[in-house]
């Protein structure tokens, strides 16, 4: 992707006093490796690699497509915002459930949470959107939230199969002006691109750079040894159906000759995607805006009210672009 003639346009937001966050809001899809570590963890995968790496491969394999338990429904239901009407969409392995807000005939919103993760975390931008003249669709990736298991059962699934899901969704209710997506719902959201999901414009909100950038975290984190690691890339890659290389967020975008507008959202703290990602891909996308935050991590800037401003008008430009496009 060339980089020339792009206009670069960083924002710093000022640090503001750290607050309170409901849990609901503040429990994200996980942490960076995405698995829980301990030291009894750890000292598993090193018995496992000295004498049945084969064993430790699988065990990893599991580990890293499990998902943490859903929250109660009852949570969920609180952060939910008001309105809105509920809708299912099939797709190949099952359905999904979200919400959707605002004028069906008006430029449409997409938004995307993260790994284990449910669609009310990105609830902040709901209200604003629809304020600025745009439908929002919301839903719960497969294995996720309210909707129904995937192919690998309910606290399992693949970003490859949060794609398939955003792109019948979009099949549903047409055309993005813009997808938000949070962390590494950013994977699914590019991967998207590919299975005909075209919004004029993509936020991306702390970013994930991809799988590749992941593994060595995940390894490390766990104690997981060269061998133990080789079954576990060799099984993840025949479960996701594509190699690991391929699910990066910009070896992804680099197969689109046409890519949509962008603007990352990364908080200079984040401790689960790296904010050097996020500088990373505006630099490589043409055009790209990178909004700098401190103070807000991972989570927080989510719902952070200047952000929130941030991207409204970013898709409310994007909005008016599809306007004019379709007359």
């Amino acid at each position: 992707m060339s980089t020339q003639g792009s206009t670069i346009d960083r924002i710093t937001l000022a640090r503001r006093p750290r607050r309170s966050v409901p849990a609901a809001h503040d429990r994200t899809a996980t942490t960076a490796t995405g698995l829980p570590g301990s030291s009894a963890l750890r000292s598993t995968f090193e018995l496992l690699e000295r004498r049945a790496p084969a064993v430790g491969g699988r065990l990893a394999e599991h580990l890293w497509f499990r998902l943490p338990a859903r929250p109660a429904a009852a949570v969920r239901a609180e952060r939910t915002p008001r309105g809105g009407e509920p809708f299912e969409v099939a797709w190949a392995h099952g359905t999904v459930r979200g919400r959707v807000y605002g004028d069906w005939g008006n430029p449409t919103a997409y938004l995307v949470h993260g790994w284990g993760g449910w669609w009310q975390q990105v609830g902040a931008h709901v209200a604003p959107l629809v304020d600025r003249g745009l439908c929002v669709v919301a839903f719960d990736a497969p294995s996720h939230g309210d909707s129904d298991a995937g192919a690998f059962g309910r606290r399992s699934t693949t970003f490859v199969e949060m794609a398939e899901a955003l792109a019948a969704v979009v099949r549903e209710f047409g055309r993005p002006s813009v997808v938000v997506a949070h962390s590494a719902g950013g994977l699914a959201a590019v991967h998207a691109l590919g299975l005909g999901s075209e919004p004029d414009s993509l936020v991306l909100v702390a970013p994930s750079e991809g799988v590749p950038a992941m593994l060595p975290v995940v390894t490390t984190a766990l104690g997981i040894g060269r061998r133990s690691q080789a079954t576990m890339v060799t099984l993840a890659e025949r479960r996701v159906g594509v190699p690991m290389e391929a699910l990066d967020l910009l070896t992804m975008a680099s197969q689109h000759g046409s890519l949509p507008h962008l603007l990352v959202v990364h908080d200079r703290g984040d401790r689960e995607a790296p904010f050097a990602g996020g500088v990373r891909l505006k630099d490589a996308w043409h055009g790209a805006r990178l909004v700098a935050t401190e103070g807000l991590g991972h989570r927080r800037v989510l719902w952070d009210p200047a952000v929130v401003e941030q991207v409204g008008a970013f898709a409310a430009a994007a909005a008016d672009r599809v306007r004019r496009s379709s007359r």
